[in-house]
């Protein structure tokens, strides 16, 4: 059994890799047609070589004859079929192919190169295989072409052409050399034209070709390009007539642009800064061009407004007239003011800051108690009326004094009213405290003291003076000390 299983195992590695092998020169097996188009065939015929980078790839299938063109432009050249190994694929764009011999006497083959990778992938169109077009390939001249010259009548004009050659230079020498090395400028020149021209043929490329368009074009617009000619004739001729004034003027042009490259300068520094500008302006645009769009309908709606403003200013205008001498006075006023107002801001800011407009109000609210008179109900400030020229009776006293009190339901009314009665002028007194009294002249006295009274109203001034700023104790005395200094 084991055997058996061995032998089983090496018949399907075998035919395992007999399908590896087979596949692979399958795929290796695999070719590739493509075309190649030349001026002429130069003896190729089907089943010659195809190389490609110096290796053999395949073979030419056919050799035919293609049109292409068309009119003046038509021309007839050999189109070559040709097949080669997939591996040397693809071709690209810029792949080349010439005509080459075997040997001296040998036939002829295809040399190819594929391309290389920056250019695209080659590719056919129109159901048709790849093709290299005629301009990517050469046909060279060969030996039996160059053995041709000997045979008749090429021989001969060979020899013409040699004869009338020697001709013209015989005798020579000297100038031939003298020409060769003039030329070595002009040809050092050259080269360097021809290298600009090879490195800017791209450019030259679409410039014959824009020029083809532009000749096109001019074709289809005979009229115009016959008024533009006539155009350019009429200003040649112009041109031609101030042509001393054209002069002077290039003549000026170095100073000109002298003079104008500092404004040059600065108008590039404008253009370097103002770019942000630009761009901010440019990302503004569309907002600005919203607001002109919605402009219209406000100024539709805003019409009936204008014309009430019309009208109000209309009657607006003889008051504002009126009151421009007071504008002008409050002018005055606010410019002198202004340094006394500053000084006012200042002292207000420092009072508010110290506290004065509480103090203040508590002084006030101090003194109003102070002067009030209470009973067991409420406080009352109380007034009354007394005779200006009894003195006696209008300085404060902690004590009663003769002929002068003043309580609540003690007074007659009638002495009252006699003090009323008396036409003279009176004065407002307040009580202060509970126990102290304003001295009204006869109020709960007999007649006969109102002259005691005087004569105490005429004691000497510091007597009273040290009365009212003699010290007293507790509450009451708190306040007329306060009083006192009030008074003072």
């Amino acid at each position: 059994m084991r055997r058996l299983a061995a032998i089983a195992a090496v018949v399907v590695a075998a035919a395992t890799l007999t399908a590896v092998l087979l596949s692979a020169s399958a795929q290796g097996s695999s070719t590739a047609s493509f075309d190649v188009i030349f001026d002429n065939a130069r003896g190729l015929v089907a089943g010659q070589l195809v190389k490609v980078a110096g290796a053999q790839a395949g073979s030419i299938q056919n050799v035919t004859v293609v049109r292409q063109g068309s009119g003046a432009s038509t021309a007839y050249r050999a189109k070559i079929e040709a097949t080669i190994d997939s591996k040397f694929t693809p071709l690209r764009s810029n792949a080349t192919c010439t005509i080459r011999p075997q040997g001296l006497i040998a036939e002829n083959y295809v040399e190819c190169d594929p391309g290389s990778p920056p250019a695209p992938v080659l590719r056919g169109a129109g159901g048709q295989p790849p093709t290299v077009p005629v301009q990517n390939t050469t046909n060279p001249v060969s030996l039996l072409d160059l053995f041709n010259i000997f045979n008749v009548p090429t021989r001969e004009r060979f020899t013409l052409l040699v004869n009338e050659l020697g001709i013209g230079t015989a005798a020579r020498g000297r100038d031939f050399n003298d020409i060769l090395y003039r030329a070595n400028p002009a040809l050092k020149l050259a080269h360097q034209v021809i290298g600009i021209l090879a490195r800017q043929k791209t450019e030259l490329a679409a410039l014959v070709d824009a020029t083809n368009t532009i000749a096109q074009q001019a074709a289809s617009h005979t009229d115009a390009v016959q008024n533009f000619l006539q155009q350019a004739s009429t200003l040649a001729g112009t041109t031609a007539q101030h042509s001393s004034n054209l002069e002077l003027a290039i003549q000026r042009l170095p100073g000109l642009l002298a003079a104008a490259q500092p404004a040059l300068q600065q108008l590039d520094v404008v253009a370097r800064e103002g770019t942000p500008l630009v761009q901010q302006l440019g990302v503004a645009a569309p907002f600005l061009n919203q607001a002109s769009i919605d402009l219209g309908p406000f100024a539709e709606v805003a019409k009936p407004g204008l014309a009430a403003l019309s009208s109000a200013l209309t009657t607006a205008i003889p008051a504002i007239k009126h009151t421009t001498p007071l504008t002008e006075a409050l002018r005055v006023y606010t410019t002198k003011s202004l340094k006394k107002t500053k000084l006012s801001g200042k002292l207000y800011t420092s009072l508010q800051q110290a506290g004065f407009p509480e103090n203040f109000l508590g002084i006030t609210y101090y003194v109003a108690a102070s002067l009030a008179r209470f009973d067991s109900t409420s406080h009352l400030l109380g007034f009354g009326v007394e005779n200006i020229q009894n003195g006696a009776c209008i300085p404060y006293a902690t004590t009663p004094v003769p002929g002068c009190g003043a309580n609540y339901g003690s007074a007659p009314a009638s002495a009252v009213a006699r003090s009323v009665r008396s036409g003279s002028r009176a004065r407002l007194s307040s009580t202060v405290g509970s126990g102290t009294r304003a001295r009204v002249p006869g109020a709960g006295t007999p007649p006969g003291s109102h002259r005691a009274t005087q004569e105490a109203s005429q004691a000497p001034a510091s007597q009273q003076q040290r009365q009212q700023q003699q010290p007293t104790s507790g509450t009451t005395g708190a306040l007329q000390n306060l009083v006192n200094f009030l008074l003072r």
